[in-house]
């Protein structure tokens, strides 16, 4: 017979792992990025009829991972 408490073991090691996928993510991003990401931000939020033009540029200067 099926019990539901079993569903409470799989979603602690769904969420466990979640985090650990979170957390290694975060550790091996490339910070050189940053500068880029919150630029890109900016000019979505300030000019969003021309961020298309400005999204173009960020992309070619983004340093690979």
């Amino acid at each position: 017979m099926f019990q539901p408490e079993v569903l409470f073991g799989v979603g602690i090691v769904a969420l466990f792992v979640g985090l650990l996928w979170g957390y290694r993510q975060y550790k091996t991003r490339n910070r050189a990025n940053d500068p880029l990401t919150e630029a890109a931000t900016k000019a979505e939020y300030d000019h969003p009829e021309t961020y298309e033009k400005d999204a173009r540029e960020l992309k070619r200067r983004v340093h690979p991972s």
